[in-house]
């Protein structure tokens, strides 16, 4: 089984701020009343420094936040640091929150796994009263319904609404024929488009396994809550779902319509790379490849990029594959909780809105779509098909939410060993599910123990 660096620290995490309100005189009398007055309005009041740890580039929108922040309050000035959001980079804000060594009051969680581990290891602090004390309403901005409580608290307000879409090359549709996917679109469909866009030099599809990939997919779109898990606890990786989402990755690369499974890993290829580069018609990318469509310098191109829907299992269907991200929470140990909290409620109702240019786009029911479209288009109309941008963005969807974790990494690394072995012909279709089924199911027991 496998244990997280809080399974021995968490139980210890506690407040040890000790606040004191005596000061001592320079001089050994008391000053008279009026001259104490004199010298306290004479001093200004010190600065809250507030320190926050995210894992974006500074220069992707974070610089411009702290900058406007900073200059409208100057009683509260906010600091930024940016973290890897990879394994190490987790790591090391885990162990900053965890051993309260210059640690964060304000910090990023990307991804309900690196969330929940941090609610488990008590290092959020439940904000409900500060929502409550500051007005802030939670469902007329973001909508109840897209927090997912801790323990009945509310730990976390996701600063992003990420959407994942089927990214492809204008100039490369256009000359096979075909209009723009429309939502409800099917992974049928989309077998069939990247045939028609396949050419001698240009692959119809690119999809970056192991991280993700079509039997991952094909899990979240059958059942968005909770996908990974029966009502009884275990896995449902022996669902019609992962023996269609194995089928589907398989074809991909028996067609030829990709770069092959272990290709894509050795050389660590990269969805924006063989788009932008044509090398590739069409990948599975995102809002959040917005800025590397717009990064001329590191990828030179001059066709359109269009955002299509996310194929479904079934036609019609509306499950869009990422959700609400960027999760801030407030460091259970921080002492300046109230002004941390100020931060963050202008930070998800007009600080965000600078991280439009990014590709980041607010959590925010209250956007103006048309105004964000232009924004994240900025001065690339030439380079993004902002109608179907726009279309993207003002798509009816259904998230996935994951209220459990239990052994999640672990099941996440057998879908990807075990769909690597059927797609390169090691094992067959049933071995395959089988496989993952058992592996997955042990791996809870394990973790429950």
């Amino acid at each position: 089984m496998k244990k997280t660096i809080y399974s021995t620290l968490s139980l210890t995490v506690a407040f040890s701020l000790m606040l004191s309100g005596c000061a001592k005189s320079d001089s050994q009398t008391s000053p008279s009343p009026a001259a104490a007055n004199t010298a306290s309005s004479a001093v200004p009041k010190k600065a809250v420094k507030l320190k926050m740890w995210g894992g974006i580039p500074e220069e992707s929108g974070p610089k411009d936040v702290v900058t406007k922040w900073n200059s409208t309050h100057p009683d509260i000035q906010v600091e930024y640091t940016r973290y890897v959001n990879d394994d190490s980079g987790n790591t090391k804000l885990d162990t900053a929150l965890i051993s309260n060594s210059d640690a964060p009051d304000i910090f990023f969680s990307y991804g309900e796994t690196n969330y929940n581990r941090r609610a488990n290891a008590g290092v959020t602090f439940p904000l409900d009263d500060l929502i409550s004390k500051y007005k802030f309403n939670v469902d007329d901005i973001i909508g109840k319904d897209n927090v997912v409580p801790f323990k009945g608290k509310t730990h976390y307000l996701p600063a992003m609404k990420l959407l994942s879409s089927v990214m492809i090359n204008q100039t490369a549709l256009e000359k096979a024929g075909e209009k723009i996917p429309a939502q409800g679109w099917t992974w049928d469909d989309y077998m069939t488009l990247a045939e028609k866009l396949q050419t001698a030099a240009q692959k119809g599809s690119f999809i970056k396994v192991p991280d993700d990939n079509m039997v991952r997919f094909a899990i979240l779109e059958n059942k968005p809550v909770d996908s990974y898990y029966t009502a009884d606890g275990l896995s449902t990786f022996d669902s019609p779902a992962v023996k269609k989402g194995l089928e589907y990755q398989k074809a991909l690369q028996d067609k030829g319509l990709s770069v092959k499974w272990p290709e894509i890993i050795a050389n660590k290829l990269l969805p924006p790379n063989e788009l932008l580069t044509g090398k590739a018609a069409m990948i599975f990318g995102g809002t959040h490849l917005l800025r590397n469509v717009k990064d001329t310098k590191s990828f030179p191109h001059e066709f359109k990029t269009i955002f299509a829907p996310v194929p479904q299992l079934e036609k019609g269907g509306k499950v869009n594959t990422a959700g609400f991200n960027d999760f801030m929470s407030i460091n259970n140990t921080s002492s300046n909780k109230d002004e941390a909290f100020q931060f963050i409620s202008w930070y998800l109702t007009e600080g965000n809105l600078l991280m439009i240019p990014g590709g980041r786009l607010p959590s925010s029911k209250k956007i103006d779509v048309d105004k964000v479209t232009e924004l994240m288009v900025g001065d690339a109309a030439n380079l993004i098909n902002a109608d179907s941008l726009k279309s993207l963005i003002k798509g009816d969807y259904t998230f996935p939410v994951q209220t459990i974790s239990t052994a999640l990494p672990e099941m996440t690394k057998i879908i990807n060993e075990e769909t690597e072995k059927y797609v390169m012909g090691v094992q067959p279709l049933d071995k395959a599910i089988q496989n993952m089924k058992t592996r997955a199911d042990q791996a809870i027991k394990a973790e429950k123990k």
